[in-house]
C-alpha cells in the first residue's frame, strides 16, 4: 500500500500522521487476515493430484429400481494455456468397480479458471460451474459460451458458507460449503408428474464434494393415454449420486 501526502506539514504534525498512517495500515492488515479464501479455492486445481468419488447409480422401469454401484476418480494430469492465453487444466476421468479394483479411463474433460467463473468443458459444450462471488440466491446462465444448447439456469442456493455433510456410510463435514442447483424447467420438474434436478456441491479447500442428478416419473399412462399419478411410486427415472471419498496426489 502506497501512502501519497500532497500537503507542508509541520514536524509534529506529521510524526501525527505517520502514526495514525501505521495504526491504519496495522487495523487494515487485521482486516486482511481475516478475510476468507479466494472462492477460486472451492474448486481447486493443481497438476497431479485427484479426487475419488462413490457413485450410486439407480435407474426405473415400470417402477421397478436397479442399482449399481461404482466409483469414479477425477486426475488432473496437465496445464496449459487455451487460444487466448488462459490457463485450463485437462482432467481425465477414470472408473473402477470397487476399491479392489483397476483404474479404467473413461473420459476427458476441461476445467479454466476465469476471473470470475470457473468453467468446464465437455464434450464441446462448456458450461459455467461457479460464479464469483458466492451469494446466495445468485443466478446465472449456465450455456453463457455456447450457443449450441437451449438457455439454462444455476443458482446458489440460500447454505452458501454454512457446513454440509456428506450422506453414505462414512460421511463427512465441510465447514464452508455452496450448493449450486439448476433450475429445471416446468416441463422437466412439475413437482407433481415429473421431478428432475441437478445439484453440486463446493467445499472450501476441497472442491465438488457431492453431485447429485435425478429425474423421476411417478405416473403410468393409461390405454387411452390419460396419465394416473402413481405418488411415492417411481415408474420411470434415473438418479445418480456422487460423494467425495478421497482425494490426494497421483
Amino acid at each position: 500500500m502506497m501512502l501519497r501526502f500532497h500537503y507542508s506539514f509541520t514536524s509534529k504534525a506529521a510524526a501525527v500522521l505517520v502514526m495514525l498512517a501505521g495504526v491504519s495500515l496495522l487495523d487494515g492488515c487485521r482486516r486482511e487476515s481475516v478475510t476468507p479464501n479466494p472462492v477460486a479455492d472451492y474448486y481447486p486445481l493443481v497438476v497431479g493430484t485427484y479426487r475419488a468419488y462413490a457413485v450410486s447409480d439407480t435407474t426405473w422401469s415400470k417402477g421397478v429400481a436397479t442399482a449399481t454401484n461404482y466409483q469414479l476418480r477425477e486426475a488432473i494430469t496437465q496445464q496449459y494455456a487455451d487460444a487466448a492465453g488462459q490457463p485450463a487444466y485437462r482432467i481425465l476421468r477414470a472408473r473402477r468397480a470397487n476399491s479392489s479394483a483397476a483404474w479404467a479411463d473413461d473420459s476427458v474433460f476441461v476445467v479454466q479458471p476465469l476471473s470470475q467463473s470457473v468453467t468446464l468443458t465437455r464434450d464441446n459444450v462448456r458450461t459455467i460451474e461457479l460464479i464469483y462471488p458466492l451469494t446466495a440466491g445468485k443466478t446465472w446462465r449456465k450455456y453463457s459460451f455456447t450457443t449450441t444448447r437451449a438457455d439454462s439456469v444455476r443458482a446458489f442456493d440460500s447454505k452458501v458458507g454454512q457446513p454440509f455433510t456428506t450422506p453414505g456410510t462414512t460421511p463427512k463435514t465441510y465447514d464452508l460449503t455452496a450448493t449450486v442447483r439448476d433450475v429445471e424447467p416446468v416441463a422437466l420438474n412439475d413437482g407433481l408428474y415429473r421431478k428432475a434436478g441437478y445439484l453440486q456441491v463446493f467445499a472450501q479447500g476441497a472442491g465438488v464434494v457431492a453431485r447429485r442428478r435425478y429425474y423421476y416419473e411417478t405416473f403410468i399412462t393409461l390405454p387411452n393415454q390419460a396419465q394416473q399419478l402413481t405418488p411415492g411410486v417411481i415408474q420411470q427415472g434415473r438418479s445418480r449420486l456422487e460423494v467425495l471419498i478421497d482425494s490426494g496426489k497421483l
